[in-house]
């Protein structure tokens, strides 16, 4: 037997408490979890351990076994009762969001096997999208989108997926979401356009693939007062100025 796990049995054994909890609200489940130990799970579950406990960041266990990648402890842990419920906590996660930013395609499918109530799961989809598309996972971007995720969301503080997928840089994902339907014209939290994160972030690919699909050159940024082509010129980038002057002097033809 491992040590751990004897001495989890011994401190059990000498009464401790499974409720206890460190400074930042992590229970002893929740470090099983980082370590990947199902037997340390299976004993504290024995124990009583809540399995469903939030630490003081908004984490599940199984939150925390599935951004670690311990696949086998989050599925023990599935398949023990830890809630999938679609509700994202304050800083828009979920066990959901979390499966999909690592890229693994079997965790969210059996994340999304369980039934649950609908009430949040567009907004959950949504999101987990967005980490998806950030985190270059196509297959995931590609399951979710059939499963029904949204490619944009209205009166939400979500980061909308194209504009992520623009930081993650894949254009594939790009051209995949601009292909579903999404939304050129969104604005993310620093007031900026998908075709505006494209210009600052120098991907003449996802520039491209913005015009070709309607986006808006001459959009101004309510927060900065900028456009696309003024924040390319600011850093710079003469080739996206040029692609951006090109297109729209076609357009003005």
């Amino acid at each position: 037997m491992h040590g751990s796990v004897q001495a989890v049995y011994t401190i059990l054994n000498y009464g401790a408490s499974v409720t206890a909890a460190d400074r930042y609200g992590n229970t002893a489940l929740h470090w099983a979890a980082v370590a990947g130990s199902i037997y340390c799970a299976h004993i504290l579950l024995q124990h009583g351990i809540d399995i469903n406990r939030l630490n003081y960041m908004n984490a599940t266990p199984l939150m925390n076994a599935i951004s670690f990648q311990n696949i086998d402890v989050a599925i023990y842990l599935l398949w023990n009762g830890a809630s999938t419920t679609p509700e994202l906590n304050v800083y828009e996660e979920s066990a959901l969001t979390c499966a999909s930013s690592t890229g693994d395609i079997a965790i969210v499918e059996l994340i999304l096997a369980v039934e649950v109530p609908d009430e949040h799961r567009i907004r959950d989809l949504y999101a987990s999208l967005g980490q998806a598309a950030v985190g270059g996972h196509m297959e995931v971007v590609q399951f979710l989108l059939d499963y029904g995720a949204p490619v944009d969301l209205p009166n939400t503080t979500i980061e909308s997926p194209l504009n992520l997928a623009i930081c993650g840089g894949d254009v594939s994902i790009v051209r995949l979401l601009l292909f579903r339907g999404a939304n050129t014209e969104t604005v993310n939290r620093y007031g900026y356009t998908p075709l505006m994160e494209a210009a600052i972030r120098r991907n003449v690919n996802a520039v491209t693939a913005l015009l070709s699909a309607g986006a808006n050159i001459t959009t101004v940024s309510e927060k900065t007062g900028e456009t696309a082509y003024a924040l390319a010129e600011e850093q710079g980038y003469s080739e996206i100025c040029d692609i951006l002057m090109e297109s729209l002097d076609v357009k003005n033809l």
